[in-house]
């Protein structure tokens, strides 16, 4: 059964998330020892030696925040994307700085990533909701996945979501037509 790590790095115009893969990828081949694989479009592309698969696509580039343009979009797409049938999904940025993630493949779940958050400076910080109606936030910064049946459907309502933003999101506000 192939184990891997996938990793989607989009440059905008504020940072470059490419570097922070190629570094990830270098952590990850240190302590894990898993093949990393990246998806990128071709005008972030830069060194990719440390990468063992590049999977370039399209982006979509119509996400902004407050901050600047988050090209993120597409990771509902990892499920098709990863050629392994185990795999770690990670933000470009993410660290790693021990073999911690391996015990990840030691769960017999399917499909796992945070349901909480901790932040150091405020640790009485109430959970992140997406609205005042919904549970709590699930965070995508690490996420496991086998190549199931089950997390294809995960991910096919991920992509329905995706495919569909603008009446969920109205969803939340009493909006919505149904």
């Amino acid at each position: 059964m192939s184990k891997g790590v996938l990793l989607f790095a989009f440059n905008s115009e504020k940072y470059d998330y490419f570097s922070m893969a190629i570094y990830t990828a270098k952590r990850v081949n240190h302590f894990l020892n898993l093949p990393v694989t990246v998806v990128t479009d071709t005008a972030s592309l830069s060194d990719t030696n440390v990468f063992d698969n590049i999977i370039t696509t399209d982006p979509n580039k119509n996400n902004r925040r407050d901050w600047g343009q988050w090209i993120n979009k597409d990771r509902y797409r990892a499920f098709d994307f990863s050629p392994y049938d185990e795999t770690i999904l990670l933000d470009a940025d993410y660290v790693v700085n021990s073999d911690k993630l391996l015990k990840l493949f030691d769960y017999d779940t399917d499909f796992m990533c945070h349901d909480k958050t901790k932040f150091f400076m405020q640790p009485n910080l109430a959970q992140e909701k997406l609205s005042v109606y919904s549970h709590d936030t699930l965070w995508a910064t690490v996420v496991k996945f086998k190549k199931t049946n089950y997390v294809e459907q995960i991910f096919n309502s991920l992509k329905m979501v995706q495919n569909n933003y603008m009446h969920y999101s109205l969803i939340q506000i009493g909006r919505a037509h149904v």
